[in-house]
Order: C-alpha cells, then structure tokens, then sequence
C-alpha cells in the first residue's frame, strides 16, 4: 500500500476549507523500508539466525531486546493515522456544510421576508396612491361645484340688483301715480266748488 501525497488529501477538500497540516509519518531505517522478499537469503540468516552458543532464552541482552514493528504495521498505523485525518476532514466539511445550509436557509428566510414586505409596501402605497386620486377626484368635484355655486350667486345677485332696480321704478310710478290722482282729486273738489258756487249764483239771480 502506498502512502498518498498531502496534494491528494487538498484536492478533495472543499473550496475555502483550510488546508491540513501535513500527517507526521513513522521514520523507518533503510532496513525497514527493503521488503523481506527482495532481502538475499544470506543476509536474511545474518538478520534473523543468533549467534552460535548464545541462546535466546539464556542471553539476557536477547531477552531484553524487543522485536520492533513490522512494516504490515507501520502501514496499518499509517493507514490508521490517514482514516483518522480524513475522518477529521469529513467533520469539517460536514460542519461547514451545516454552516452554509443554515446560513443559506437565514438568507432565503429573511429574502422571503424582505419581499413579503416590499409586498406590502407596494400595495401600500397603491392604496394611498388611489386614496389620492379619489382625493383630487373629490377636489375637482368639489372646485366645479364651487365654480357653480359662485355663478350662481352672481346670477342671483344680479337678478336682485334687476328686481331692486323694477321695485324703485314701481315705487315711482305708484309715486307718480298717486300725485295724478291727488291733482285729480283737487281738481275734483275746485270744479265741485265751481259748479256750487254757480249754482249758488243761479239761484240767486232767478230770486
């Protein structure tokens, strides 16, 4: 199994994510790092066979010596250590997933909001807007009717100045009427006294 670069793990990162630090691997010696098939079979004996006459029950620096690990293991260690990292690359993606979700569901929440009450104030603002024509609709009426009623007056007005101006010549006349018929009465009365007095005169002659 072959140990993958850190630009692998960048590349299936996310976008924005921050880059990991880079996994600390197990240093091996060269000896570690030959595979036991490509060793040569002497010097796997001179690696693995003991000394003649130290026995490794009876040596006590054989005893004390403790097998070191295995590449097997040191892979799986590694293998361990990269499930681990990815693991904690996957939290984090989740987590900025999670993130962006809820932050993408507040914008759309509030989106949602802002145009429920532009809403509103659109048709808040077509009911005053038709508040206002009705208002000068109202205005012209009731200027029109004004301009009538002024009209009017001055009709009225100006029929009374002609019924003033009828009165005074009636006024006059009737004036006029009543001098004639006090001339006549006095008229009336100097030929009554008239006709007496010659009467009178008559009567007195023919006595």
């Amino acid at each position: 199994m072959r140990a993958a670069s850190p630009s692998t793990y960048h590349s299936l990162l996310p976008s924005g994510t921050p880059p990991l630090l880079p996994i600390p691997l197990p240093s091996t010696s060269r000896r570690a790092d030959i595979p036991e098939a490509d060793t040569p079979p002497r010097k796997r004996l001179l690696l693995t066979t003991p000394r003649p006459g130290c026995e490794v029950g009876e040596s006590s620096a054989a005893a004390a010596r403790q097998p070191g690990p295995t590449i097997e293991t040191r892979l799986r260690d590694t293998e361990t250590r990269i499930m681990t990292a990815l693991e904690l690359v996957n939290r984090r993606v989740t987590y900025q997933v999670d993130v962006c979700t809820r932050e993408s569901s507040e914008f759309c929440t509030r989106h949602h909001d802002a145009q429920k009450d532009r809403a509103a104030v659109r048709a808040e603002i077509e009911i005053l807007r038709r508040e206002r024509l009705a208002y000068e609709q109202e205005g012209m009426e009731t200027r029109q009717a004004l301009a009538r009623s002024e009209a009017h007056c001055r009709a009225l007005e100006a029929r009374v100045t002609v019924l003033e101006t009828e009165a005074r010549r009636h006024e006059w006349q009737r004036q006029a009427a009543d001098d004639l018929a006090v001339q006549h009465i006095m008229r009336t009365q100097a030929l009554e006294a008239g006709a007496r007095v010659d009467t009178l005169e008559d009567t007195g002659s023919s006595s």
